[in-house]
C-alpha cells in the first residue's frame, strides 16, 4: 500500500480547523443570548434567568432588582432615586440627579449598559451583564470641580423592604449575621474596610430571594464604607451601604472597583464567589507558608503569658513554674516585658526590661521553653510608639515626628491614649519606621522568638495619610492600607500575626486574633450587638490561609468555659487561653488536648457550609470534620438515641469515625453521670484513648475496635506514666468503664484502651467514682453590701469561675454576701473559695452564716467563726451543717487577716 503524506493530511486538518474557526467568528451570535435587554414605560430592564434589574430612563437611577425564580424583587429604588453622590472636601455635595445631565447606550455586542452624567463631577457607569448570577458594575469619576473629592456614594442606598428581610450579613469578624428585628426597628451601622470589616461585602436574605454586593479589590485598596441605614424618609425601608472614601483632587479622574451584585444563593456561596474572584483562594495555603513546621503549630493553642502578671517572676522563675509545668505544647504569647511594661516604649522591645533578667536570661528561657514543645511569639504594636520610647526621643534629624507619624489634613499628628498611655500612630509608608521596626524584628528572632505578633494593623480603620512619604501609585485615602499590604509583603519571611485581620493580609500573615465578639462583650457595638447571631464567614474565606484565635489579650474571649468553647469550634476558631491563672487549672488543660487531639486535624480545613438545624442548633461542615452546636444553655439537645448534647454542649465529630469530642449529656446510648462531661475520643487500630480534662466522675461506653479479642485499661498522666489498671466490662462490641478525674492522688490525663487477649481481670480497685454535688447557687442572684469596683462585683461569687472573685469596699466592716437559691431547697453544706493561686497567700475570713426563707428577715445558721483559706489547699473552706430548708443564704464577713476587704471568689451551696 502506498503511504499517505502525513504532513499533507496534518496541514489539510490544521486548515480546516482554522476556517472553521472563521466561519464561526463570522457567523456567531454577538452578545450572550441570555441577557435580554428591553426599554418600557421609562424602565430599562435587563435580565436573564438569575434576575431582572431595572434603571430608571431618565435618571439612570436603579428602580429595582428583582428575582426571575421567585419572582420576587429584593430590592427597590436607590434612595431618592439617586445612583450615586459625591462629596467634597468642604462637605458641597453633587448627585446624579439634580446637577448632571444623563444619557445612556446599549451594547448587546458587550451586553454592557453605559449610563453617562455630566456636570461639575463627570461619572460614567458601565454595567455588564453575563448569564450567571451576576451583574458587574465599575464608576469612571472625573472631578470637574476646584475642590477636592473625598467621598462617592455608589451605589447609593438601594432600599429594602424591612419586613421581608429575613438577616443580614456584615463582615465583622468572623461574620455578623444580623437578625430581622435590626431592619424591621430601622436601626442603622456601617464601617470601614480595611479595619472593622475585614471584607468589602455586604449582603441580606430577604423572604423571596438574597442579594451579596462586594468589590473586586483593587491594589491599592479602594476604602469603602458598608453597612445598613434605616430609612427615616421612608418608614418601614431599610439601605444598602456602600461609601467610597477618596481623594480625587481637581479635573483628576478616578476609577472605581468593580461592583459585583451577586443575586441568590447562601452566604456560603457568595462569599465563595468573593473568595474566588478576588483570587484569595490563590494565596499560598497556612500548611505551604508553614512548611514542615505546620503539623505542630496546628497542635498549640495560644496561652498569654504576661510576665508582669506573674508571682515573682524572672525569666528562670517562668521556666520553673510554667514551662516545666505545662502538660502539653503551645504557643506562648510573652506580654510586658519591655521595659516600662505593656503599652510602654513601643517600638523597644529588646533588651527586655532588666526587672526580669538578663538578655541573656531571656534566651535562655526561651530556648528551654522551645525544647518542651512550645513556641514563643511576643506581643509587640509597631503601628504605635510610646512617647516615652527611647526611639521617638532620639529620632535623627531627618526623620521628624512629624513626618514619621500619620500627618493629618490640619497637618497635626494622630495621637491615641490608651489609659494612662500615650502614643502616635505610624506612617508605615516612611523609610524611617520600615528601618526602625526592621531592626527589633531582628533583635526579637535574634533572641529566639518564632514569629511576631503586631497589633492593630488588622483592625485599625485605614486613616487619611496627608504625609510626604507614601506609595507610588496611592492617594491619602488608600496610602495607609497601601502601606501597610507592602510591609506584610516585606515581612513574609517571618511567622507574623496580627489584630483581628483584613481579607488581603491572609496572604503574607501566620494568624488573625480577635473577632468582633470581643468587642460586642465590650459594648463597642451598641447597634448591632442585640441582633447578632455569629457565622464563620471568614472561615469560609480563608480559614485553610491564615490560623485564626480570639484576642490575644482579652480575658473576656480566653477560652476558660464552655460557651466560648462552643464558639470557637463552631466558628472554627483555634483556643485561647491566659497563664494568668496558674498551670494548676483544668481548662488550661483541656484547650491544650482539644488543640492538640482535634482540632488540629483539620486546622487548616476551610468551612464550607453553616446550617442552622433548628433555631438554636447549629452544624459547621469543615470537610473531613463536622460540628454540632447547642446554642441552648437551658435544654440538651438529643442528636440521634445515642447522642446527646448538654445545654450549652457541641460534638465535633471526624468523617472516618477516628475522633469525636465534645460535650455531651448521653454518649454512646449511655446516659453520663450528673455534672459536666467534655469528652475526647480518639480511635486507632492499636488503641483507644478518651480524655476528660473538664468534668465529672462518669461511666462511659465505647465501642470495640472490630479487631480486637478482648480489652485491658488503664489510666494515665500527661507524660504517659500509667497511674493504675483500671476495670473494665465487655458486652459484645461495647466496652463499659468509669472515668475517674483522680486515682491514687494523682491527675488523670487520658484513659487507655488496648486489645488483650484474654478478658480483664481487673476487678477490686481501691478507687472510685466520685458523685458529683450541685452547686445550687451557680448563676444565681447575688448581692452585696458593696463592691470594690464595677469589675468585682457580686456576681462574680456565683459564676463559677474560681479565678474571678468579689471584693468589698476596703477598710468597712461587717460586709454581707448573699445568694438567691431561686426557691426553697433543703441543703446542708457551703464551700466558699479563692482564686487558687500560690500568690493568694493564707488568709483568715472571720464569718457568720445566716439563712431565710424571703430574703428580709434572717436567722443565724452558723455562729461566727474564723475559716483559714490556703494555697496549699486550693483556698477552699467548706462549711458543713445540719440540713436545712431555705432559699436565701448570707455570709457576714467582719474580718480578713490578707486584705482590709472581704473576699470570696465562689459561693457554693450544696
Amino acid at each position: 500500500m502506498k503511504l499517505i503524506n502525513r504532513k499533507l493530511v496534518y496541514g489539510l486538518i490544521g486548515g480546516l480547523i482554522i476556517m472553521a474557526g472563521l466561519l464561526y467568528l463570522v457567523l456567531k451570535p454577538t452578545g450572550n443570548q441570555e441577557v435580554k435587554f428591553k426599554k418600557a414605560n421609562e424602565l430599562i430592564q435587563i435580565g436573564n434567568s438569575h434576575y431582572t434589574i431595572a434603571f430608571n430612563s431618565t435618571t439612570g437611577g436603579i428602580e429595582y432588582i428583582l428575582d426571575a425564580k421567585t419572582k420576587q424583587n429584593i430590592t427597590g429604588e436607590n434612595r431618592g432615586g439617586t445612583l450615586w453622590w459625591a462629596f467634597m472636601d468642604n462637605d458641597a455635595p453633587h448627585n446624579s440627579l439634580t446637577d448632571s445631565k444623563f444619557s445612556y447606550n446599549w451594547s448587546k455586542k458587550k451586553d454592557e449598559l453605559a449610563l453617562h452624567y455630566t456636570g461639575p463631577v463627570n461619572v460614567d457607569v458601565t454595567v455588564n451583564f453575563t448569564a450567571n448570577n451576576r451583574i458587574y458594575m465599575q464608576a469612571n469619576v472625573k472631578n470637574q470641580t476646584k475642590d477636592i473629592l473625598k467621598s462617592f456614594r455608589f451605589p447609593y442606598e438601594l432600599k429594602v423592604t424591612a419586613n421581608q428581610v429575613v438577616d443580614g450579613m456584615l463582615p465583622m469578624i468572623p461574620g455578623a449575621r444580623l437578625a430581622s428585628e435590626f431592619f424591621e426597628e430601622n436601626i442603622s451601622f456601617d464601617d470601614q474596610y480595611p479595619g472593622v470589616m475585614f471584607a468589602a461585602y455586604v449582603a441580606l436574605k430577604t423572604k423571596g430571594s438574597s442579594l451579596a454586593l462586594y468589590d473586586l479589590n483593587t491594589k491599592p485598596l479602594a476604602t469603602v464604607n458598608v453597612g445598613f441605614s434605616g430609612q427615616n424618609d421612608d418608614p418601614g425601608k431599610s439601605g444598602i451601604i456602600h461609601n467610597y472614601k477618596t481623594w480625587i483632587e481637581p479635573e483628576k479622574s478616578w476609577k472605581s472597583p468593580t461592583i459585583v451584585m451577586e443575586i441568590g444563593g447562601e452566604y456560603s456561596d457568595s462569599i465563595k464567589s468573593y473568595r474566588e474572584l478576588n483570587q484569595i483562594d490563590k494565596f499560598p495555603a497556612i500548611s505551604e507558608k508553614l512548611g514542615k513546621d505546620w503539623p505542630q503549630y496546628a497542635q498549640l493553642p495560644m496561652l498569654k503569658l504576661d510576665i508582669s502578671a506573674q508571682k515573682e517572676a524572672s525569666w528562670d522563675t517562668l521556666k520553673a513554674n510554667v514551662v516545666d509545668k505545662l502538660d502539653y505544647g503551645s504557643m506562648l504569647h510573652l506580654v510586658g516585658f519591655q521595659t516600662g511594661g505593656h503599652d510602654e516604649n513601643y517600638p523597644d522591645f529588646i533588651p527586655p526590661d532588666p526587672q526580669w533578667g538578663s538578655p541573656e536570661a531571656l534566651k535562655t528561657f526561651i530556648q528551654a521553653a522551645k525544647d518542651k514543645g512550645n513556641r514563643i511569639v511576643p506581643y509587640t504594636n509597631f503601628s504605635w510608639w510610646g512617647v516615652n520610647s527611647s526611639t521617638l526621643n532620639t529620632l535623627p534629624a531627618a526623620s521628624p515626628l512629624t513626618e514619621i507619624a500619620v500627618k493629618m489634613v490640619d497637618t497635626t499628628n494622630i495621637k491615641e491614649d490608651y489609659g494612662p498611655h500615650s502614643g502616635y500612630v505610624m506612617n508605615i509608608n516612611d523609610p524611617f519606621v520600615t528601618s526602625r521596626i526592621a531592626d527589633e524584628h531582628k533583635k526579637l528572632l535574634d533572641a529566639g522568638m518564632d514569629g511576631v505578633f503586631e497589633d492593630q494593623w488588622g483592625i485599625r480603620n485605614a486613616p487619611y495619610v496627608y504625609n510626604k512619604s507614601i506609595p507610588a501609585n496611592t492617594d491619602p485615602s488608600n496610602a495607609y492600607f497601601e502601606g501597610v499590604r507592602n510591609y506584610f509583603a516585606a515581612s513574609s519571611s517571618q511567622k507574623m500575626y496580627t489584630e483581628d485581620g483584613t481579607d488581603v493580609l491572609a496572604e503574607h500573615t501566620t494568624g488573625f486574633m480577635g473577632t468582633n465578639y470581643l468587642w460586642d462583650k465590650l459594648g463597642y457595638r451598641a447597634n448591632t450587638v442585640l441582633f447578632t447571631e455569629y457565622y464563620p464567614l471568614v472561615g469560609m474565606l480563608e480559614r485553610d490561609k491564615v490560623m485564626l484565635y480570639q484576642h490575644d489579650l482579652a480575658k473576656e474571649t480566653m477560652t476558660d468555659n464552655k460557651d466560648m468553647l462552643r464558639w470557637n469550634v463552631a466558628m472554627g476558631y483555634n483556643l485561647s487561653g491566659d497563664l494568668f491563672n496558674g498551670i494548676d487549672n483544668d481548662w488550661i488543660r483541656l484547650i491544650q488536648i482539644f488543640q492538640k487531639y482535634v482540632l488540629a486535624n483539620y486546622g487548616d480545613a476551610i468551612v464550607k457550609d453553616y446550617k442552622q438545624l433548628t433555631p438554636k442548633q447549629t452544624l459547621t461542615d469543615f470537610g473531613p470534620y463536622k460540628v454540632t452546636a447547642n446554642w441552648d444553655l437551658d435544654n440538651a439537645y438529643v442528636m440521634s438515641p445515642e447522642l446527646s448534647l448538654s445545654p450549652g454542649g457541641f460534638d465535633i465529630a471526624s468523617a472516618d469515625s477516628l475522633v469525636r469530642a465534645g460535650s455531651y449529656s448521653r454518649y454512646n446510648g449511655v446516659d453520663l453521670d450528673t455534672g459536666e462531661h467534655n469528652l475526647v475520643e480518639i480511635r486507632d487500630e492499636k488503641q483507644i484513648r478518651v480524655f476528660q480534662p473538664v468534668g465529672s466522675d462518669t461511666s462511659l461506653k465505647v465501642k470495640k475496635i472490630k479487631a480486637w479479642t478482648h480489652v485491658q485499661a488503664s489510666a494515665f498522666k500527661a507524660d504517659g506514666t500509667k497511674i493504675a489498671d483500671i476495670p473494665v466490662e465487655e458486652n459484645g462490641e461495647d466496652i463499659k468503664f468509669d472515668y475517674i478525674s483522680k486515682i491514687l492522688e494523682q491527675q488523670v490525663a487520658y484513659v487507655e484502651l488496648i486489645n488483650s487477649t484474654k478478658l480483664s481481670e481487673i476487678k477490686d480497685v481501691p478507687f472510685h467514682k466520685v458523685k458529683f454535688e450541685l452547686n445550687l447557687a451557680l448563676k444565681m442572684p447575688a448581692l452585696s453590701t458593696s463592691d470594690a469596683t464595677m469589675q468585682l462585683p457580686a456576681s462574680l461569687a456565683t459564676d463559677g469561675d474560681s479565678f474571678t472573685y468579689w471584693e468589698s469596699a476596703k477598710d468597712i466592716f461587717p460586709q454581707t454576701l448573699s445568694v438567691n437559691l431561686g426557691k426553697m431547697n433543703k441543703v446542708s453544706k457551703i464551700t466558699l473559695k479563692l482564686p487558687p493561686k500560690d500568690d493568694w497567700a493564707t488568709r483568715d475570713q472571720e464569718i457568720q452564716v445566716q439563712s431565710s426563707s424571703d430574703g428580709v428577715k434572717y436567722t443565724e445558721l452558723i455562729p461566727v467563726k474564723v475559716y483559714s483559706f490556703d494555697p496549699k489547699v486550693l483556698n477552699v473552706v467548706e462549711i458543713p451543717f445540719k440540713p436545712t430548708e431555705t432559699q436565701y443564704l448570707q455570709l457576714i464577713i467582719t474580718n480578713n487577716t490578707g486584705w482590709p476587704a472581704a473576699q470570696i471568689s465562689e459561693f457554693e451551696v450544696r
